[in-house]
């Protein structure tokens, strides 16, 4: 559906000596009906990135392919015509004031002259599927910030858009209309089969909604993948802190490493040894009592130190971090079987 090849966005410097590098050589691919995340901090890139999608911010270099056709490639008009197919929606919702919720919705329709009962035939449709038929005939000044997002989604599918751009769009929402937001983003997406393409700096969006995710940082994609593969395992640094509290449960509290580290070096009899292990659990395995068989199978004891299960993308999600005690012998065969039954399996030893 939409294939960013080679992207490049370079400013000069204001001192004119230099370069800026908004996007640098940036290549992603968003398949038909994925809800696609692009997740960064402020600078990272995400927001010039999106803009090339519809060409709002054309690209010093690469290639802008959508739906098999390159945009950079086109005339104006080429290009008019083919950004109707491409829906945005604003963190600041971009309403007109002076116009009422029909009529924000219905003003794409008007700018391309559709006759007024066509305009009416899809704009009260859209205001049903948002949830806002009656306040068809109220102003943004007296709606709430949840109702004007809702009239920003449904004036950016009036002109029944393949793909829609969502930029931050519930940044400037509290969290129980955030919710519901996404809810409503997650119902277009199957019922109406678009492509969503959201910028956010927020993992827990992501998390909710998307189902691949690429994270930016200075420009470049640091990491890409599924949500859950990203979320169980994030290999950069950025997209750790971006985690943030959703790793939570995967870091020892700084004032139980100095105990790990005794507990770790303590003599054990029998040859037995300790060992600080990490255990990531997705889907079944997150309810099979994989470790206490492990443990009962090859005469392990274990104790947890912390631990979390949580869900992404409806699937359940979850990891523990604890020591266990065995033979080397013993130990292997455990580690073997547990990563046997689907479970990634890790020995922390950066706390020595």
């Amino acid at each position: 559906m939409i294939d960013l090849q080679h992207i490049t966005q370079e400013y000069k410097t204001s001192d004119g000596k230099g370069t800026f590098y908004a996007c640098k050589d940036v290549n992603v691919h968003i398949r038909p009906g994925d809800i696609f995340g692009i997740i960064g901090r402020s600078g990272a890139g995400k927001s010039t990135l999106v803009r090339c999608i519809n060409l709002l911010n054309r690209p010093t270099q690469g290639k802008v392919i959508v739906d098999g056709k390159d945009l950079t490639q086109m005339s104006d008009a080429e290009l008019r015509a083919e950004r109707r197919q491409i829906g945005m929606i604003f963190q600041h919702f971009n309403l007109l004031s002076s116009r009422t919720v029909y009529d924000n919705v219905a003003l794409p329709l008007e700018l391309v002259n559709t006759p007024k009962d066509k305009t009416r035939e899809k704009v009260m449709p859209l205001l049903e599927l948002v949830g806002l038929t009656e306040h068809a005939n109220k102003y943004p000044s007296q709606l709430s910030g949840g109702q004007k997002q809702r009239v920003g989604i449904a004036r950016a599918l009036s002109s029944d858009p393949k793909i829609l751009l969502s930029d931050e769009a519930t940044s400037a929402l509290d969290p129980e209309t955030t919710q519901a937001t996404l809810q409503l983003l997650k119902k277009i997406n199957k019922e109406l089969g678009l492509t969503i393409v959201m910028i956010t700096h927020e993992m827990d969006v992501v998390k909710q909604i998307c189902n691949r995710v690429v994270v930016m940082n200075k420009g470049v994609v640091v990491e890409e993948g599924d949500v859950i593969d990203v979320f169980r395992d994030p290999k950069s640094e950025v997209t750790q802190a971006m985690l943030g509290s959703a790793l939570a449960a995967r870091s020892l509290p700084q004032p139980m490493i100095a105990r790990v580290k005794k507990l770790l070096q303590t003599e054990r009899p029998d040859g037995r040894k300790l060992h600080l292990m990490r255990l990531t659990f997705v889907g079944n395995s997150t309810t099979d009592p994989v470790l206490s068989k492990a443990c009962s199978l090859f005469n392990l004891d274990f104790n947890i130190l912390l631990g979390q299960i949580d869900e992404i993308q409806n699937e359940s999600y979850g990891t523990l971090t604890l020591v266990i005690e065995g033979t080397p012998e013993n130990f292997k065969q455990a580690v073997d079987y547990i990563a046997s039954k689907g479970v990634r399996v890790e020995e922390l030893t950066n706390v020595i």
